[in-house]
């Protein structure tokens, strides 16, 4: 049986979480942010409407690391925006392609 998530960011706009919570969608994995420190600007309310409806979530920090220390601070800056929610699923470092292209700007 396939499980339906979605993936979510500020490129979606203002989400309707309520319509979310009726539809077949059973978790969203969020954007929590990117690169040294940047929050993505929809990532509190998209949590606090996931917690408040019961929506499962994970969470996701886009990378622009071309270190091992950059990666690091990284995952605290995710750690650190993470810390007051609930998060029910995993959370995951995204690291693609455009990544490095974005970081060597």
């Amino acid at each position: 049986m396939a499980v339906l998530g979605i993936d979510v960011s500020r490129y979606q706009g203002t989400i309707d979480w309520e319509q979310v919570k009726r539809s077949d969608v059973q978790f969203a994995m969020i954007r929590a942010g990117y690169g040294n420190n940047n929050i993505d600007t929809n990532f509190r309310r998209n949590i606090l409407e996931c917690n408040r409806l019961g929506i499962p979530c994970g969470a996701y920090w886009f990378s622009y690391a071309l270190n091992t220390e950059m990666a690091r601070n990284e995952a605290r800056f995710c750690a650190n925006a993470l810390g007051p929610y609930q998060v029910d699923y995993p959370v995951s470092y995204d690291l693609e392609y455009e990544s490095m292209a974005y970081a060597t700007q």
